[in-house]
């Protein structure tokens, strides 16, 4: 996995700021947020790069660099739910209290699945597709429309094709691997969820129907593709509106 600061601040201001930890999805990067808005007094940490998860000693490592925040809000998207579940939901940020708000953005902690997240089949569809033809048809259905998905080319990824496919195979890998199959055994630090209704990866009833049996707070955006980052106030109003 990748960490990256965005912005910090120095070490003496840190205890009277926020932090924003923004988990990115499958084939993400920081240069999908360096151009969001965010509140002033917030810093913001990108994680991406899902190959492999951090050891216990690096997991360490980024929890002495969160926890000195007064204020900590976990943004997760996508894949980046089942990431952050894994990251912080054995630790020091098991309980709903330490994070003043985590929300998961169009994805759960059960991201392969066909009652809670991508059908195992669509899924290998979406595996096999990319990995013969690469990742525009894939962009197409994740934007829903031509203006968001200009807005998309604005701001993507540009990690390189072999390695995005890597991580989509370990993806597959490590998340049919280990985790519970119900909501109500998945660590339940998560303080709300955001759900789009054209969101053409991730179903969304199967998020809905996710999010409702583990008891997590739900808004629900009509228009939505999967992709949310098209509206540059996102990050803002996830925090603000959400608490």
């Amino acid at each position: 996995m990748q960490a990256v600061w965005i912005t910090r601040s120095a070490e003496a201001d840190i205890p009277q700021r926020r932090v924003i930890v923004f988990a990115a999805g499958w084939a993400g990067s920081d240069e999908l947020v360096r151009h969001l808005a965010r509140p002033a007094e917030c810093d913001l940490l990108c994680l991406y790069d899902y190959r492999s998860l951090p050891s216990p000693t690096e997991t360490a490592g980024l929890y002495s660099q969160i926890t000195p925040y007064r204020h900590k809000h976990l943004i997760a998207w996508s894949f980046g739910v089942w990431a952050a579940t894994r990251i912080f939901g054995g630790g020091l940020f098991d309980r709903a209290n330490d994070w003043d708000t985590a929300t998961a953005v169009n994805g759960s902690p059960i991201p392969i699945s066909d009652t809670y997240g991508i059908p195992r089949r669509a899924f290998a569809v979406t595996e096999r597709s990319i990995g013969t033809a690469g990742t525009a048809k894939f962009l197409e259905r994740m934007c829903g429309t031509p203006a968001i998905l200009k807005a998309y080319y604005k701001h993507r990824s540009t990690r390189a094709l072999e390695e995005i496919c890597d991580e989509l195979r370990q993806l597959r890998r490590q998340a049919l691997d280990g985790l519970p199959e119900k909501p109500e055994l998945v660590p339940a630090f998560w303080t709300g969820a955001l759900i789009g209704g054209q969101d053409a990866i991730f179903p969304p009833e199967n998020l809905s129907a996710y999010w409702r049996e583990a008891g997590v707070p739900i808004a629900f955006d009509p228009d939505m593709p999967h992709y949310p980052l098209y509206d540059p106030e996102r990050l803002i109003r996830l925090i603000y509106e959400t608490r």
